[in-house]
């Protein structure tokens, strides 16, 4: 299966995926916690349903490929997988069971022979509440099927998400003298707010305060990388394993010109 076909079948379950949490929006039993999930955060019954959901959507799709989702971490669908799809079924499931309209679903695509986080081939991040759907391939970004070429830029605009005074400090300072005005927003659903910066909708991501699953943020992370953005993650994207659920201390994305 060619970049191409695999972009068009992963759209397909992605679309499927968002509709089936767009359906179940409101019911009160889905914010249960049933567990926690393999890196120690709370397993919501929603979160599960729509892992099993994706896998399922995927098994039938007759893709040969791996899932990494983070509740139960790798699936091995396929024998001889050529895909690895590193996905976040529900990003801001919390978000989603209170019905604060920030959450997606995330769905990153990788060739199991280029397995790395700058190698993404096809991203999807959907806004389940909003008919906001970003996808990635061959470099370009397409909002809602068009090429995305907004002219708004989020000059000052900081996602951050610290517990430490100092760096702020250092970030306003650092916005003023290049004559923007820093505005923080902490939105709760880390795929749209990397991939926002990625895209120049917001100007910063930072966080320091660890539990940055790779999963929410790779779709982003690729869109980064591959834009030239100044890109930083803790531990560093060479000694991770992309098949494996990792977990960062620090995700920072910012202007090629902003220094630690």
């Amino acid at each position: 299966m060619s970049s191409s076909e695999i972009g068009r079948v992963v759209s397909r379950v992605g679309l499927e995926l968002v509709g089936f949490l767009r359906e179940n929006i409101g019911r009160t039993d889905l914010a249960q916690e049933i567990g926690r999930s393999l890196t120690g955060d709370i397993t919501r019954k929603i979160d599960l349903m729509a892992e099993e959901y994706l896998v399922n959507l995927v098994k039938a799709s007759g893709v040969e490929a791996w899932v990494l989702s983070e509740e139960r971490g790798l699936y091995k669908l396929s024998a001889r997988p050529e895909y690895l799809i590193i996905a976040d079924p529900l990003d801001g499931s919390l978000n989603y069971v209170l019905e604060i309209p920030f959450s997606a679903v995330s769905l990153a695509v990788y060739s199991m022979k280029e397995p790395y986080y700058s190698k993404v081939i096809y991203g999807f991040v959907s806004n389940i509440f909003r008919e906001e759907r970003y996808e990635y391939s061959n470099g370009v970004i397409y909002l809602n099927g068009a090429e995305y070429k907004s002219s708004l830029k989020g000059k000052g605009i900081i996602c951050i998400y610290t517990v430490n005074p100092r760096l702020l400090e250092k970030i306003r300072k650092f916005v003023l003298d290049k004559g923007g005005k820093p505005r923080l927003r902490t939105l709760g659903a880390t795929s749209l707010e990397i991939l926002y910066t990625a895209i120049g909708r917001m100007e910063y991501y930072i966080n320091d305060v660890g539990g940055i699953r790779a999963n929410d943020i790779a779709v982003g992370l690729g869109v980064a990388l591959n834009k030239g953005l100044r890109v930083i993650v803790r531990p560093q994207l060479s000694r991770i394993d992309p098949t494996s659920i990792n977990v960062f201390d620090e995700v920072w994305v910012t202007p090629s010109d902003y220094t630690l």
